[in-house]
């Protein structure tokens, strides 16, 4: 995903050479590379002299430049009481308004100045937006009675009293109704930007998912074997069961690849360079019931859980939507909230 920062600086590259004049609310683009500043009674040159001849006055051109800025991240820029607003013109030399209807922020100075102060607000939205958690997820829910019957009958067992697991409880287990397959995740912080994620996913992955189903009728993959995302099972913090995909040509990676590429793409996904790892995870520390003292992500020890279910088959499992569903919040059941999916297999 490309950060704001990049694109504060391909907008500030286009000032090189040129001004920007707002005549009756749009901006026209002037090149001035090649003008000279006219000073006093419209001499041509861009210095003045005194009397004397001996002293050169140089003027600088201030310009007002428009710049991109989403109004969810107006908040953000103002601060409280305007504080980070006031810090933000004294460090930079540049008068910047701000206008909570408007999608730009006015930023009027020199070129250089204007060009700092751009740099500036879109350094501030980057690390705003790399300290928000994720508030989303794309994913391919697992709806299979027999999967559900043979997770919760691994669940009982690991549970149970006589089975000892340090570590682990309850609250860190996976709800049986809620295992899925994660595509990558999203941070949609107000309901435009959810409203255009779930725009994108109906109108423009459709294509995608047709192009990587041709020649199949369905979307599978056998659900076995143990692992853990760490290197230390005695200190596991995530436990998985691999989605085996029993296709020739690989076609559930093919598909889940080539729409997170197309979601990241796009700026709405969180940008991963990492290879897409698939994975059904079934139990994760991040889930644990905490005390308000206990801050501490706690892990478990696997060992025990390896040893014993290492092998877990919990059958193959057909995949028909695909969907963008919220973190934290849960509806009925405790289950995942979609707000939106579009189907694997179009009817």
């Amino acid at each position: 995903m490309a950060s704001s920062s990049s694109t504060g600086n391909r907008a500030i590259r286009s000032l090189q050479g040129i001004s920007l004049v707002k005549v009756q609310g749009r901006n026209y683009r002037v090149n001035t590379r090649s003008m000279q500043h006219r000073a006093n009674n419209g001499d041509a040159s861009s210095s003045s002299s005194d009397e004397s001849g001996n002293e050169t006055i140089y003027t600088e051109e201030i310009i007002t430049y428009h710049h991109p800025v989403h109004p969810k991240f107006h908040g953000k820029l103002i601060g409280r009481g305007g504080s980070t607003l006031k810090s933000l013109r004294v460090k930079t030399g540049t008068r910047i308004d701000i206008n909570k209807t408007r999608d730009t922020v006015m930023i009027k100075g020199t070129k250089d100045k204007v060009e700092n102060a751009a740099n500036a607000i879109d350094e501030m939205i980057y690390k705003y937006k790399e300290r928000i958690r994720p508030t989303h997820f794309l994913s391919l829910p697992i709806a299979s009675t027999y999967t559900t019957r043979k997770f919760e009958e691994f669940r009982s067992s690991i549970l149970s009293s006589t089975f000892k697991c340090d570590g682990l409880d309850e609250s860190i287990i996976v709800n049986p109704a809620n295992i899925h397959i994660t595509l990558g995740v999203f941070k949609l912080m107000h309901q435009d930007d959810i409203e255009e994620a779930v725009r994108f996913l109906k109108q423009e992955c459709p294509k995608i998912v047709r192009e990587a189903m041709q020649g199949h009728r369905n979307l599978s993959a056998h659900l076995r074997d143990l692992k853990i995302m760490q290197t230390n099972p005695a200190d596991a913090h995530v436990l998985y069961v691999e989605p085996k995909d029993e296709s020739d040509d690989g076609v559930l990676r093919k598909l889940c690849t080539s729409v997170s590429q197309k979601m990241m793409e796009s700026g709405l996904m969180v940008e991963d360079d990492r290879q897409l790892k698939l994975h059904v995870t079934l139990i994760n520390t991040a889930h644990r019931a905490k005390s308000p003292e206990d801050s501490a992500r706690r892990p478990f020890d696997a060992r025990p859980i390896l040893k014993e279910f290492g092998n877990l088959d919990l059958g193959t499992v057909q995949f028909d939507k695909l969907h963008l569903m919220q973190m934290g919040r849960r509806g009925p059941g405790g289950t995942y909230i979609s707000e939106g999916s579009i189907p694997i297999i179009e009817s």
